[in-house]
């Protein structure tokens, strides 16, 4: 992939209270990239960025778990190269994991971004080659976004590491 697949997905990002301006248009390229990956082109995205609260009530009220997550796929069309969906990330947990791994609260963001279309987009994440999968996908775009070294950070360490758990 070279810098950023061109596409015209269109996305709509909602309820990003204090993001820059720098990291709308990092999202908007991180979906059409990630989704890129994946041979979609065309279609619409929306991205949501919410406190804790609202994703555990989406998250309660939508997939019956009853606690704050990072990032919430809704995917409602997958018909290459058309895609629709939606997504919904925790700014919170993303400053608490950013934190933790020592990164760039962004970074993090990006990363849910990605995560969340690779899903909407069709690919899983269940099986160890899955994840496997899925990360190097991430890690592919945000290298695209110009964020290097991305493989050392995240819920399963370096992309050579055993993970750690389900993320």
């Amino acid at each position: 992939m070279n810098k950023l697949t061109t596409s015209s997905i269109e996305v709509e990002i909602n309820d990003a209270t204090d993001a820059s301006a720098e990291l709308l248009e990092s999202i908007q390229a991180a979906v059409r990239s990630a989704a890129a990956i994946r041979q979609f082109f065309t279609g619409s995205i929306g991205v949501a960025i919410v406190d804790d609260d609202a994703i555990q009530t989406i998250n309660r009220e939508h997939l019956q778990h009853d606690y704050p997550t990072d990032v919430i796929s809704f995917a409602y069309a997958e018909d290459p190269p058309h895609v629709e969906g939606e997504l919904v990330i925790s700014r919170e947990t993303a400053r608490r994991e950013a934190e933790e791994l020592g990164w760039p609260p962004e970074h993090e963001i990006l990363l849910y971004v990605i995560h969340g279309t690779l899903h909407i987009c069709g690919m899983e994440d269940q099986t160890p080659a899955e994840r496997l999968e899925m990360r190097q996908a991430e890690c592919s775009v945000l290298a695209a976004l110009g964020i290097e070294n991305a493989n050392r950070y995240g819920a399963d360490g370096p992309m050579d590491a055993q993970p750690r758990g389900p993320n």
